[in-house]
């Protein structure tokens, strides 16, 4: 037999080809590490809507990092997510579909970006932020739709949208471009060491922003056992395969609205608007980013834990 296997490996006996047992990688880092990871990249795309779920802890530790001139494919809906970076100079391009603060207003920095044109901004909608994230995911050269931009002005403001023939009808179609990005972050709930990530509430939108991106960082309240995640494996949002690295930040979409965790800081975001509009953002960037040391200082200056345990109250209705 011995010369046999000599000669042929593939008639090795199976028991001596069994595979080794494999010891599963941790793909934790610090808050630090990730926002140098995310400062030394291009693109940035992001999960979350509105008020809710946004990556905020990962949003600060690139800002303190010096992350520069990049450009960001929103979630359909933001608003701190997107007007924090853009007040601190962090964003040279954005992909537009809404940016503000619904109830509470305009979003200030925003809004003084797109008067003053030091911001190029892309006029797109949710169709196109979303199809063409999926042609991202899937390969696709781009994404083709029909009559959806015939009756509004999008076509004339966004450069990007083209227009293509349909080789089976010969009509005209529109074409949305693919919308990869260097690095993907997203707000979970709870995550295991391995990548595995719930979300409990989301948008739809992280499964294809998580296979359009080169790289996948998931920030997350909480970090569980793979026994956890596997009871009810149908909550994980997106597989830990596609995840590259997981933070532990408590509270860390603060001060937006973690899903079914706790609630968002409305006083937080009146006093960001307030010191943005009027002309006091380094004031802010200063006291809630660059300032703190570390996750657990910001938590002590908005608040500590009387704040924290307040938030997770009025979700609860305690």
């Amino acid at each position: 037999m011995a010369h046999l296997t000599k000669d042929y490996p593939h008639m090795t006996p199976l028991d001596e080809r069994a595979a080794r047992k494999l010891e599963r990688r941790s793909k934790i880092i610090s808050l630090e590490e990730a926002g140098k990871i995310i400062a030394s990249k291009r693109s940035l795309s992001l999960a979350g809507s509105h008020s809710a779920d946004a990556a905020m802890a990962l949003i600060r530790a690139a800002i303190r990092a010096g992350a520069r001139d990049m450009t960001m494919i929103p979630p359909v809906t933001a608003s701190i997510a997107a007007d924090l970076p853009i007040a601190a100079g962090m964003l040279k391009k954005l992909y537009l579909s809404y940016v503000g603060f619904e109830y509470l207003g305009l979003a200030p920095a925003f809004r003084k970006a797109a008067a003053e044109k030091t911001l190029d901004i892309v006029e797109a909608d949710e169709p196109f932020i979303i199809l063409g994230t999926q042609a991202a995911a899937g390969g696709r050269p781009f994404a083709p739709v029909q009559y959806l931009y015939e009756a509004v002005s999008l076509p004339e403001l966004n450069p990007e949208l083209k227009k293509v023939v349909d080789p089976f009808t010969g009509r005209e179609v529109y074409a949305i471009p693919p919308l990869p990005s260097d690095v993907f972050i997203m707000h979970a709930q709870a995550a295991d060491a391995y990548g595995n990530a719930q979300c409990w509430g989301g948008t739809g939108q992280e499964r294809d922003k998580a296979k359009a991106a080169d790289l996948v960082i998931v920030q997350a309240d909480e970090i569980v056992s793979d026994e956890f995640i596997s009871r009810d494996a149908s909550k994980t949002t997106i597989p830990g395969i596609w995840v590259d690295y997981v933070v532990h930040v408590p509270y860390g979409a603060h001060p937006t609205f973690s899903s079914n965790n706790y609630a968002l800081d409305e006083d937080h975001l009146k006093l960001y608007l307030d010191l943005v509009r009027n002309g006091r953002a380094d004031e802010y960037i200063q006291k809630y980013v660059i300032e703190p040391k570390d996750h657990l200082e910001y938590l002590d200056r908005i608040g500590g834990l009387p704040r924290t345990t307040q938030l997770r109250r009025m979700l609860s209705g305690a």
